[in-house]
Order: structure tokens, then sequence, then C-alpha cells
């Protein structure tokens, strides 16, 4: 599977490995910094609103000055700067500077995404767009993952909270990596944008599908609604309603997370074999059994086994659909990007949130079972985005 994917293309997924650790970590330093600085549950969740806000949802606005002008160059200093910027964090002695860090953090994810998401298609033939964004993709899920277990690990270390300054060591591994191969960058995005301006002159500008577009970021929310939701709601539901040991429920996130990694490259390979259409409709028909067992089922291995089916299907598109609404948007690609890997995927939060209103009035066994219905929502959506030709099967 991997031996049509290029060096460039690795360095960006490496690089978007360590802009994301930033996102794993952060939960992780939560509880410290409360007690560092005396935080009121209100100011960390400022903190998470603020890192939410600057790091994803306003993704397309990055993404649509990438478009206007193409910055290559800034790929390897956002990583970077994502890094050193953590490193801080175990080290302010405000939190005022704590937040000017997280902005700082958020600003360089933002840059980031579509400017690689937009490098990554380009690096690309159409015959592995999908494979190649799923090595992208696997490279942000997998940072998630990581980030949160390197910085449980560096909390057990002489220097706690100060250990967060070791984050700017990988970003300064991926920056020299990605400036070997930075004339590959330059070229590709010059090429397409001498593409874009020669279709102006000619008047061939595709005409933007606006109504299959929506549908596709719908169907983003959606599916980041059940994957958030389930992923912040699994440890309490299995503790409160389950009696499970903390130290399994704690397990259930991880497995269902590592599923996710699983399945967004699988997933992205596939497209590229079977057509868009085949994998956004079978991975959310997949999760609908999977979700069922994870509410209605007690038995260990059964609710193992059904997490990591979960994880694995329900993410298992996300690189398609960013290559989806990336050949909608074929001279926007950069803010096609931040619409589905930033926008969308950070308004799932406030879908999520919706959920625990739920909770609070209906209680939590409720909108387990609720999170069985969501993908039906989903699929009924599915059925009705248009899919360019080049990407059917």
């Amino acid at each position: 599977m991997l031996k049509n994917i290029s060096m460039p293309v690795i360095a960006l997924a490496l690089g978007h490995l360590v802009t994301d650790l930033q996102a794993g970590a952060l939960p992780i330093v939560l509880p410290h910094l409360k007690e560092l600085f005396a935080l009121s549950y209100s100011q960390l969740a400022f903190i998470v609103l603020t890192q939410n806000v600057t790091s994803s949802v306003i993704q397309p606005l990055f993404g649509y000055i990438t478009d206007k002008k193409s910055l290559p160059a800034m790929l390897p200093f956002c990583a970077a700067m994502a890094g050193a910027g953590f490193a801080f964090v175990g080290w302010v002695p405000a939190y005022v500077l704590l937040m000017c860090t997280v902005v700082i953090i958020g600003m360089a994810s933002a840059t980031y995404h579509p400017q690689a998401s937009k490098t990554v298609n380009f690096l690309s033939s159409d015959n592995n767009k999908a494979a190649n964004m799923g090595i992208f993709s696997l490279g942000g899920n997998a940072g998630m993952a990581v980030g949160s277990i390197l910085m449980a690990f560096l909390l057990t270390l002489p220097g706690g909270l100060h250990n967060t300054m070791y984050f700017v060591l990988p970003g300064l591994l991926v920056f020299g990596l990605m400036m070997k191969y930075m004339p590959e960058y330059k070229r590709v995005n010059l090429e397409h944008n001498l593409k874009v301006q020669a279709a102006k002159k000619s008047g061939a500008v595709q005409k933007i599908p606006y109504g299959g577009l929506a549908l596709v970021l719908f169907f983003i929310f959606m599916r980041s609604t059940i994957h958030t939701g389930l992923s912040t709601y699994l440890p309490l539901f299995f503790i409160n309603f389950r009696n499970a040991e903390p130290a399994f429920a704690s397990m259930l996130v991880s497995c269902f997370l590592l599923g996710g990694v699983a399945g967004t490259y699988v997933g992205a390979v596939l497209s590229d074999r079977l057509g868009a259409r085949r994998i956004i409709l079978g991975s959310v028909l997949c999760s609908i059994p999977a979700i069922w067992l994870i509410a209605n089922v007690t038995h260990p291995a059964a609710v193992l086994t059904a997490v990591v089916l979960a994880g694995f299907s329900i993410i298992g598109s996300f690189a398609t659909t960013t290559i989806l609404a990336q050949t909608m948007l074929p001279n926007n690609v950069g803010m096609a990007a931040g619409l589905t890997i930033g926008f969308s995927v950070g308004m799932g939060g406030f879908g999520v949130t919706i959920l625990g209103f739920l909770a609070d009035n209906y209680g939590l066994p409720f909108v387990m079972n609720l999170m069985t219905v969501l993908p039906v929502i989903a699929t009924l959506t599915a059925f009705k985005i248009p899919v360019p030709p080049q990407m059917q099967k």
C-alpha cells in the first residue's frame, strides 16, 4: 500500500503529526494548569474554546488566503511554531500569557492544515489522491493519540509540567525534513496556480456546486459529532452506567481512537479503488451496528470489539470527503481543506455540546442510543451527495 507514497507526502504527514501533537496533549495538562493558576472551570473551557476556534473553525479563512497566494514556505515554520508554542505552555507565569500561547499554537495549526492538504493534493495523481490524503490524515489522527500518551508520560518524569519543553524537538526535526522537499512543494503549487490562471483567462472556470458542497459539509458535521461524542461520553457511560473501572474506560477511548487511525488510511486506499460513494456510504453504514453494540452489550470483549469497529468505520471516509470537497472547488483547494478538515470538524464540538444538553435532561443512555440514529441521518445525506466522475468507480 505504501509503495506509491512519495517522501514529500510522508514529510507533510509527519508535519501534520507534529502539528496535532499539541491538540492531543492539551487536555492532559489542563488539570495541572487549573491547579497552577487556580483556574475556574469556565477559564478552562475558554482555553479549549480558544484552541478549537483558532486551530479549526477559522481554517477556511487561511485556506482562502493560501488560494489567493500559495505559502508552501510557511509549512515547516508552522509545524515548528506549534511545537515551540506548546513547549512554553508549562513555563508561562500567567493565565494571560497562557492564552496568548494557545492562540499562537492554534494559528500555526490553522495555517498548516489548508496549505499542507492542498500541497498533498497537487503532489498526487487521480489514481492515488485519496491514498495520499489518507497518509496525511493518518498523521494528524496519530498525532492526537501520540500527543496525549507522550504528555501523560512526560508528566511522570522529574520536572512535571515543565517537560512540555520537549515538544520543541519534533517540531525542529520535521522542520528540517520539510525544508529538504521545499523545492518540490513550491513547484507543484506554482504549476497549480498557472493552471488556475490559464483557466480564468480561457473562461473555463468550473462552476461551484454549492448544494453538493453543503451536503458534504453537513455529512462531515454529523460524522464529527458522532466521533467526538463517542470519544467524550464513552468513559462516562461505562463508569457510571456499566460500573467499569476508570482504567478500562480509558482503554476504550484509546482503542476507539486507534481504530480511527487504521480506518483513516484503509478507507482512503479503498476509495481510490472502489470510488468515493461506496466508501462514504459503507463507512457510515458499518458504524450503525457497532455503535448499537457499544450502547447495549456488556461483555468486555464484545465492547472492545465494537469500540474498535466503530472508530474504524466512522472515520473511514475522512480523506475521501476532503478530496471530494477539493474536487468540487478546484480553484479553492485550500479553502476546501479548511472547510472539511477544520470548520466542519470543529463544528462537531458544538454538536457534542447539544448531546451534553440532552444527556443532562434525558440521561446519558438516551444519548448513547441516539448516536445509533445519527449515522442513519448521515447515510441519507450521503445518498444525495453528487460525486464527480473522476471519483466514481
